[in-house]
């Protein structure tokens, strides 16, 4: 096995449902050892593809990022576990030692990003750095070849700072949305991991778009359960997701029934997944932005009859 999550995807049985998870770094003592001894254990059980940390708005939780990807590479040997590294405030120099120690420590996976600046702050360049994912990218693949499997982030809806206030990005705006992404591609990404979504047409005309743009990478759509009234609002306002009328009425409507919006919650992520499998894409790799919660997306792979228990 290379450990590379690319290869791990292309022996895939299309057959078959295969997960992976993303988590962020714990933020205290006691929350990190509920994390590596009671909730990875859990999902490790489903035999995840991969297991996705993030590295933290501003580069905040980097260390920590590390550390921990480090931890888990080593008590699972067998799994890949895929570390973000962002371009915010981060120098060549620090970008070139986060990678060095990964490599030291066999971490094979890194999603590259341009990175979120810390809350109410712009983006801005690190002197000394990268201003873009897809200049990551290509440093990372110059300079390991291919040691590491890289993967860059999808915007089905085209990225939140190109979204204007009526929530639709132009045409001409996808268009340099998805050439910026062909151009992550040709500068070494082998895997592209979408933004969440609660249309599943938008994720279907995404990959079609992609495909016929010459993106052949997999698209693994990022999928993120419906669970608080507050969680889902917040995620949809910051990601400038767009919700379908339906969902979006009937969200209002169990706003004040907590454990009825969860089982919608489980009911509208569920559907999304068949109808994108109907649509005819070669779809079966569910990736959970998990908010280190393992509730509902157990609930949903239970109702896809894909949970081990």
């Amino acid at each position: 096995m290379s450990g590379l999550i690319s290869d791990a995807i292309a022996a895939e049985d299309a057959n078959k449902w295969y997960t992976s998870y993303e988590f962020y770094p714990p933020r205290s003592e006691k929350a990190e050892e509920n994390f590596m001894k009671v909730q990875i254990p859990n999902f490790m059980r489903q035999s995840p593809v991969f297991l996705d940390l993030t590295w933290g708005a501003g580069g905040r939780t980097s260390e920590t990022t590390m550390r921990l990807c480090k931890d888990l590479q080593n008590a699972y040997p067998d799994t890949p576990i895929n570390m973000h590294i962002t371009c915010t405030n981060m120098s060549h120099d620090l970008i070139k030692e986060t990678l060095d120690f990964a490599k030291e420590h066999g971490i094979r996976n890194i999603l590259a990003l341009r990175g979120d600046p810390p809350r109410g702050d712009e983006f801005q360049a690190n002197p000394e750095g990268f201003t873009c994912a897809r200049d990551l990218v290509r440093y990372i693949h110059i300079t390991y070849g291919d040691y590491f499997c890289v993967s860059v982030a999808g915007y089905p809806e085209g990225h939140p700072s190109r979204i204007p206030e009526d929530g639709t990005i132009s045409d001409e705006d996808h268009q340099k949305e998805l050439e910026y992404l062909k151009e992550k591609v040709d500068a070494g990404a082998s895997v592209v991991i979408t933004q969440l979504f609660y249309d599943a047409s938008l994720y279907v005309k995404f990959v079609k778009d992609c495909r016929e743009m010459g993106i052949t990478v997999p698209i693994i759509a990022g999928l993120l359960p419906i669970t608080t009234y507050a969680g889902f609002t917040r995620m949809v306002s910051l990601c400038k997701t767009r919700v379908p009328g339906d969902v979006k009425k009937r969200v209002e409507e169990l706003k004040e029934n907590p454990e009825a919006l969860k089982e919608y919650g489980v009911e509208q992520c569920v559907q999304m997944i068949e109808r994108i499998r109907a649509s005819g894409l070669d779809y079966h790799h569910l990736h959970f932005y998990t908010l280190n919660s393992s509730a509902q997306t157990f609930q949903v792979l239970k109702r896809l009859n894909a949970l081990v228990e």
